[in-house]
């Protein structure tokens, strides 16, 4: 097997891992500065058998065995110190030692050529960086020896193989600088990046709502059944299990603490620092519906609802009953209430009117993204200190979850012992005075995302056999839990008739969706053709919007994320109408370019150095990788021991 074979089948995998589960990884064999050994919790029973003290050859030069299990547990180590949530099955997957394994031969033949090279690291300069590292420096910001000699001494570490590893990352870094050095960047390619990154544009655009189209869709039954019969995967209920359980959290079991108002009192003294209160109003509101984008006839007709609404509240009628018959919200069933809420918590022009009013005034009409409101004050928290009684019920679930937590093990290690004893479920909750809670859809994606517990923990409770209990506590958040294993219920479909006006539902919006898309399409042919755009422009002339600017990440303000629409928009020319049409949630729109907005020269100054910097680090990463992939392509590698890495 060759290197570049071993690179690409190997490495691969461990940077998909790497990809998934961080951003910057703790341990990068190549290039580290530093290596801290924790200690490897995995078990070395993969490594037994075959007693070969070679893993591999590089050029006939050989990996040990020990080696190559000492560095596989460092980087696993410094991996999932780095990642707490990352699977404890990747780090000891084939993938994963067939990567480490080909970092440590990416190492030596870089070590081959730096000596082949004449490049080394003298004793003074290794020196020099030790006593640089921070790890080793004593309060004044000074090389320790006792600091140094203690942190080799606790992780059993000799001196000579500390600094051996040093040596050899200073000497990879220097290899790396001496095939990069021809790398520089000139100031104009690093302006030409900027400009690239940080342009943006504005669009005019004109937008075709779907919803527009609904009642001229007719959707028959028999629609509705092809659908059902032709997609019977889209209303298949998933095979789950009936579950029942008992939580040992400090949450769940804080209803069982008894906190007298004693310690409410004494903790809230303890804690006054903590209760600072931001200003706050009491709100209700009506709220008449209309969409941002919509016609102005339709902004004026629901304005004039409100107005009217507004001179019967400012009449004196009862702002909650109006509420109830006028509002279009969701709070509409509530008389409008809102509760609570602080700045920050509502959309801008929302937020201004209501933090404007004193209690018991209405506001103006206020237009926002969802509508025209009116606000009214029911009650308002100024700037302060909150009470003991706005925080007691916060106090009192602390200070009974603080008493939980204590006894969450006592409680856990009974209930286990009842559970070995062959005591059934419903008596040990009797017996620890803990209630069972069910779950009647349990699968592996509802236990993981509702107990934040593990695929492989929701897998032990889905293969229990119906009628069993775990007989060993269950990790989830912030606790532990104990499973019954009721009853499993096969996957099934949804009848017709409870998924009928859903499908309906959907075929009517995909239908209305095509009507709105033709439409745009036409408007758009028209707005390109040199005979059509006149007039087809003065048509759409009042519903034409103007975006604000954005740029090349595909974010439009106000429109949502589209890369397409703006990479199309970037590459048109001022007042060209794109030419296709480009779905937005709920219709499409038709849209030219309007303006560029070049970035600001005092910007690129700011960010000069740093864009440098960036583009001269990319191009040597560039240049470093190409050197390494030849060496691999040229080394001779043969793996002995291929069943270290398959275990």
């Amino acid at each position: 097997m060759n290197a570049a074979k071993l690179q690409t089948e190997n490495e691969e995998a461990m940077m998909d891992i790497l990809r998934q589960n961080a951003q910057n990884w703790g341990i990068k064999i190549l290039f580290a500065i530093i290596i801290i050994v924790f200690v490897f919790a995995f078990g070395v029973s993969g490594f037994n058998g075959n007693t070969d003290p070679v893993i591999a050859y590089v050029n006939d030069e050989p990996i040990p065995t020990q080696e190559f299990i000492k560095v596989y547990r460092e980087t696993a180590d410094s991996m999932r110190a780095q990642n707490p949530g990352l699977a404890s099955e990747q780090l000891q997957s084939p993938e994963f030692k067939k990567a480490v394994l080909g970092q440590m031969v990416s190492q030596q033949l870089l070590e081959a050529e730096a000596a082949k090279l004449g490049i080394s690291v003298s004793n003074t300069e290794l020196s020099y960086s030790i006593s640089k590292i921070p790890a080793f420096t004593n309060a004044e910001g000074k090389f320790d020896v006792k600091i140094y000699q203690n942190f080799l001494k606790s992780r059993q570490m000799s001196a000579a193989t500390f600094e051996n590893d040093i040596r050899n990352s200073h000497l990879i870094q220097k290899l790396q600088e001496y095939v990069t050095l021809p790398v520089k960047p000139t100031i104009a390619e690093a302006r030409e990046l900027f400009n690239t990154a940080s342009e943006k544009i504005q669009i005019d655009y004109y937008y075709v709502s779907g919803a527009d189209f609904l009642k001229q869709v007719k959707v028959d039954d028999k629609s509705v059944e092809e659908y059902y019969k032709a997609n019977p995967d889209k209303f298949t209920i998933p095979a789950r299990a009936v579950v029942n359980y008992i939580a040992f959290t400090p949450e769940e079991l804080s209803i069982y603490e008894v906190v007298t108002p004693e310690e409410i009192e004494s903790y809230y003294e303890a804690h006054k620092d903590s209760y600072a209160q931001e200003p706050q109003v009491k709100a209700r509101h009506i709220l008449i519906m209309v969409d941002e984008n919509a016609s102005d006839a339709d902004v004026n007709k629901a304005e004039k609802k409100i107005k009217k609404i507004l001179a019967k509240a400012e009449a004196g009628q009862d702002f909650a009953k109006l509420a109830k018959k006028y509002s279009e919200g969701p709070s509409a069933g509530k008389g409008g209430e809102l509760g609570w809420f602080g700045k920050g918590s509502m959309v801008k022009p929302f937020e201004d009117a209501a933090f404007n009013l004193k209690k018991g005034e209405v506001s103006k009409p206020v237009r926002t993204k969802f509508g025209w409101h009116i606000i009214k004050i029911d009650d308002i928290r100024k700037e302060g200190q909150k009470d003991l009684d706005q925080v007691k019920e916060e106090i009192r679930s602390a200070i009974a979850e603080e008493k939980a937590s204590d006894s969450i093990t006592d409680k856990l290690d009974h209930a286990i012992d009842l559970i070995a004893s062959g005591m059934k479920f419903d008596k040990v909750s009797d017996e620890i005075g803990i209630a069972i809670k069910n779950s009647e859809k349990a699968t592996l994606q509802n236990l993981t995302r509702a107990f934040g517990m593990t695929e492989s923990a929701a897998k032990t409770i889905i293969d229990l056999p119906a009628g069993s209990v775990s007989n060993m506590p269950i990790g989830i958040d912030n606790g532990y839990l104990i499973a019954e294993k009721v009853k499993d219920i096969p996957a099934s479909v949804s009848p017709l008739k409870d998924v009928k006006e859903d499908i309906k539902n959907f075929l009517s919006q995909q239908q209305a969706m095509k009507i709105a898309q033709a439409k745009a399409t036409v408007i758009m042919a028209q707005l390109i053709d040199a005979k059509t755009s006149a007039s087809a422009l003065k048509n759409i002339k009042k519903e034409l919007r103007t975006s604000e600017p954005f740029g090349r990440n595909g974010f439009v303000p106000n429109l949502g994320m589209n890369p397409k629409l703006a990479e199309a928009a970037f590459a048109a020319k001022k007042d060209q109408w794109l030419s296709q049409v480009f779905e937005l949630p709920g219709g499409f729109i038709v849209a030219r370019l309007d303006e560029r907005v070049p970035p600001k020269e005092e910007a690129w100054e700011a960010q000069k150095d740093m864009i440098m910097n960036a583009l001269q680090q990319q191009r040597a990463n560039e240049v470093f990788n190409a050197f390494l992939t030849e060496l691999r392509t040229k080394a001779k590698v043969e793996i002995v021991r291929p069943d270290i890495l398959n275990q």
